[in-house]
């Protein structure tokens, strides 16, 4: 039997970092993206989800199925400098908004 089964993987707690996080705005700590439940300061600890479909603010034109990065916590084409990957379109842009799906 495994006893180092720690869980599902799609939620845990981490601790915030520099300039703190808002809930439901994606952070990225490292190349690791999660979506905060609540906002947090500083070194203070909060949930952050691992996958699961989001809608985010996002810059440009861009269609469904298109990959995305993370930047500034919102969407942007894939390979934009400075982007950590975020995951996959589910839906076209529109109104500067979009539902993507977090893919680690």
């Amino acid at each position: 039997m495994a006893k180092n089964y720690q869980g599902a993987g799609l939620q845990r707690s981490f601790i915030a970092p520099t300039g703190g996080v808002v809930g439901g705005v994606p952070v990225a700590l490292g190349s690791l993206v999660v979506v905060p439940l609540e906002d947090a300061v500083k070194g203070q600890p909060f949930t952050g989800i691992l996958g699961g479909s989001w809608t985010l603010p996002i810059t440009g034109a861009l269609k469904v199925g298109t990959k995305v990065g993370l930047l500034a916590g919102g969407l942007v084409a894939d390979g934009t400098a400075d982007a950590v990957p975020f995951g996959k379109l589910l839906s076209d842009a529109a109104g500067g908004f979009a539902e993507a799906l977090l893919i680690q």
